[in-house]
């Protein structure tokens, strides 16, 4: 089990609900939750969100970089794609790195960081990589006006 299954497993056995019930109360379907634990993939950021929000936690503890399970608020995704290209611009320029040195080391096509500067945001594996590359919290990496500690 990677941090997410297992953290999400532990959220769900303190709340005393299962699979089936997770997945109504985030209105999606059943073998989604289970691909989750099965396929090894992980959540869209919005569902993500809806997660931490039903267990009254935060992203970086459900996606392992922090232990603290504390509440937090989250800003619509669009909001959050924003603070997200600052703070990643910031890690960069902190980093003396370019944009294409980085995404190489990530394993990603420059393609990606274009859609993200253009609104897409990134896949919930990808955020995950860029927050483990640069050592910082998924909840960093989203917030705003934050300054980098590294």
């Amino acid at each position: 089990m990677n941090d997410f299954q297992e953290r999400l497993n532990e959220l769900m056995i303190d709340k005393h609900i299962n699979r089936l019930q997770l997945s109504k109360k985030l209105n999606i379907s059943a073998a989604t939750i289970n691909g989750y634990f099965n396929k090894n993939y992980y959540p869209k950021i919005e569902i993500a969100i809806k997660i931490v929000q039903n267990f009254g936690c935060n992203l970086d503890f459900l996606f392992g970089f922090s232990d603290s399970c504390t509440p937090k608020e989250y800003a619509s995704v669009k909001v959050l794609i924003n603070n997200f290209l600052t703070n990643f611009k910031k890690l960069i320029g902190y980093n003396n790195a370019s944009v294409a040195s980085i995404m190489r080391d990530l394993q990603m096509s420059e393609y990606n960081y274009y859609r993200w500067r253009k609104g897409q945001f990134p896949k919930t594996i990808n955020l995950l990589a860029v927050a483990k590359y640069f050592d910082v919290g998924v909840d960093y990496l989203l917030e705003k006006d934050k300054t980098y500690d590294g």
